[in-house]
Parts: structure tokens; sequence; C-alpha cells
């Protein structure tokens, strides 16, 4: 990558071409967890304080230490820190984003699939109903993947200009399992013809909408729905949660969590993407680079909707703002992207860019988990700032500065990582 250079005395390569055995590198990815596991635990008293609305308190079965945005629909943060422990993220600490939200959805237990039914419409030999609860009966495919809203980091973009709507922090995102039907299983078990002309599937939520508005709904292009999507019945292992779209919910891996549709009840086949507000102007970008602040209304022309997650690098530990010792400093974080090609390298500067080196990680078995990464970092005295920066095996990777890709509503940030700490 130009203007990057990388230290080469650095032990911290990347596993697939490090020289360092498998067993010392988990070692080293061990015990530098725990050592962030205990400097987390000041961290995670703060947090618990920051909102004067616990989210235990709005949906029964969450950590009191989420972030509340909203209170309904309800929107939860996780703070970073309680990413650290878990490669699947539990879903008591798992982000809530939901644009509507039906009345029972306020908990985390499930809901009946009994009397839950989906219909496939649209450009197809007939239309069909379809009994949820005859869905756990199929052969269930489980993927590991990482869910994140496509507002993720949007404060960030406030760098340059305020992007409207939520003010995210880096925890609208979580690591998760998803299993359920293949969609192209559940249209060959009920002998489903699909019509040449088709090119997109439109998911549909029951939800419960403002008065005057429409339920819930998104399209993706229905090749790759083909390839990749499930009906979902079950969360890490568990039936849906409500309060995540139970009891059914349209998963689609690789893909930005707005587009997996909640309390799925219709699919329509079609020839044009959705008009729904939800599909535009809403979800969408520019697809040429605007300035801050400069007023875009999204056409399907000029913009482009919020499917495919871009490569993103997160640093979990330190936190922004974090007060450090000097010294050998443990950095610990996460990097993924749409499943298409595999996380090559991860880049970590102590120093604002000037130098490099490489972190330690371990890939996944799906592609479409993130990578959990850590490293050393020798900070010096004073104030600080922490970059870094995923590249894929395509040669994706993040603009220096994410506000180059500055739109109005704060959709897809993936900017250099830049973590700013004291340093005692």
């Amino acid at each position: 990558m130009a203007g990057v250079r990388v230290d080469q005395r650095s032990t911290n390569q990347p596993c697939e071409s490090s020289d360092t055995p498998p067993v010392e590198r988990r070692v080293f990815l061990k015990e530098a967890g725990a050592a962030i596991a205990a400097a987390v635990i000041v961290s995670q008293k703060q947090t618990s304080a920051a909102s004067t609305v616990s989210a235990a308190s709005l949906i029964a079965g969450k950590d009191a230490r989420l972030v509340v945005h909203t209170t309904r629909p309800a929107v939860f943060e996780t703070p970073t820190e309680l990413l650290i422990p878990d490669r699947i993220t539990p879903v008591p600490l798992l982000f809530v984003r939901n644009n509507q939200q039906p009345a029972d959805a306020t908990t985390i237990k499930p809901s009946d699939l009994v009397g839950w039914k989906i219909e496939l419409a649209g450009l197809i030999d007939r239309i069909q109903t379809i009994h949820a609860a005859a869905l756990a009966g199929l052969p269930q495919t489980e993927r590991e993947m990482v869910l994140q809203c496509s507002g993720n980091s949007r404060k960030l973009f406030a760098q340059a200009a305020i992007a409207k709507g939520t003010q995210w922090g880096r925890g609208g995102m979580g690591n998760v399992r998803f299993s359920g039907v293949p969609l192209t299983a559940l249209l060959e078990r009920y002998s489903v013809r699909i019509k040449p002309e088709a090119r997109y599937l439109t998911a549909e939520g029951k939800d419960e909408p403002p008065l005057g508005e429409q339920d819930f709904e998104h399209s993706i292009p229905l090749d790759e729905a083909l390839k990749k999507s499930l009906v979902a019945l079950r969360l890490n292992g568990q039936p849906l949660p409500a309060i995540h779209g139970g009891p059914v919910r349209l998963v689609t891996p690789g893909y930005y969590g707005t587009m997996r549709v909640k309390w799925l009840n219709r699919l329509r086949f079609e020839t044009h993407e959705s008009d729904h507000t939800s599909q535009i102007p809403h979800y969408r970008t520019p697809r040429d680079r605007i300035k801050p602040g400069q007023p875009f209304t999204a056409t399907y022309e000029n913009s482009e909707p919020n499917w495919r997650m871009k490569v993103k690098c997160v640093v979990l530990w330190p936190t922004s703002g974090a007060r450090l010792a000097s010294g050998d400093v443990n950095v610990t974080g996460v990097a993924f992207n749409d499943g298409q090609a595999p996380i090559e390298t991860v880049l970590v500067s102590p120093d604002g860019g000037r130098n490099w080196q490489r972190a330690q990680f371990e890939p996944p078995e799906s592609p479409y988990a993130w990578y959990r990464w850590q490293t050393r970092l020798k900070l010096r005295p004073g104030q600080q700032q922490i970059w870094a920066l995923a590249i894929d095996a395509l040669g994706r990777g993040q603009p220096l500065d994410g506000s180059v890709d500055w739109n109005p509503q704060g959709y897809t940030w993936n900017g250099v990582e830049k973590i700013d700490v004291s340093v005692g």
C-alpha cells in the first residue's frame, strides 16, 4: 500500500506468513487478551453509567451496559470492549437497530413459529403461503457472520460534517451464528419456479409502522440471494429472539444488517428494486463522492444501495480517550469485509501512520466472520494516535480519511481506524 512503511523488525506478522509456531501465536493471543480484559474492567464501570436509561429495562434480557441511543424503536450500541472476550457475540451484548418494531418484540426470548406465515409472490409460477413452523422440520444450515448496521461509526463523519441519524460509535456490530433454511432449498421444497425476468428479491417485514407508513422492506440482487440467503430461524444456536427479528428473518451474509429483513412475512420476486422509502432515498450512498455537507437527493442512477459490507478494521482496545502506561501496550481488534476474499493483512501504527507493523490473527472458518487480531505496540509518553487498517486478497482496503466518502445519512464508514490515547 503506497505511503505505508511496515516495521520489518517487528515479529508481529500475519499468521499466514509468520514463522512463529501456531502454539506460540495462540499463547500470545491468550495472554494479550487476558491483559486487555483486566484493563477493560475500569472502562466497563464507566460505560455502565453512560446512559440514563438501562437497555435491560427496555428489552428484557439485554445487558445493562449497552448504550441506549433511542428507546422505541430500540437502538442500542455495544461498547467495543465488551466484544473482546467472545468469538461469538452473546445475544445479551448484541447491538439493536430497529426502524420499526412490533409491540411484542421487547425481549430476547423467541417468538412463536406456530401461526407465522410467509407469502411467496411476484414473478413465480404461483403465489404460495408457507407456514413457518414447517421450516423447522427442514434441513438447517448454520453460518457464522458479521452483523453490522450500515450506520455503524456514523459519528466519525462529523470530523468533516455531521451526518443525519443515530450518532453511532463503533459498536453497531457483532459476530454471530445464524441458522435456517437456505433460500434455494426452500424454493426447491415447495417447487417454486422463478420466471427468467426476475432480477431482485424483495423482503417485507411484519412490523408495526407509524400511521400512514408501510411495513419495512428491502431489495437485494436475486442471484446473490439464491447463492447466500437463509430464511433464518435461530441465532447463536437458539430460536431467533423477538427483538432480533424472530421468529423468521431473511439473512444474507456479507450484506449490511439493514438488508437482513426482520419479522419476515413476504418474499417478492421482481424485475426492479423496491421503491419503498427504506430502499430509496434511504440506505443509499452517492456513486460519485460529494463534498462533506453538500445536499444530496438519491436516485437509482446517482446512488447505490447499502448491500455488500466494505473492508473494515476496528480497534476494540484501547478505546478512544483511554489513559495508558508507557511502554508495551496490548492492542486488539477485528477486521472483516463482505466475504468475497479473505483478509490478508492487518497493519497497526503506534504513531499516527508514520510506522506500521503487522498484527497477528488466525482466519475464521467462515469467510463472513470477523478476524480477531492482536499486537503489542511500544507507545511513547504523551498524546498518541493508534491507527489500524485491513487489506483483503482483492487489494481492497480503507481510505486514510474516511470522510472522503461522506454522505448526508452517514452510511458505510470504513476509514482507517484512529484511536486517540493518553500515554503516561
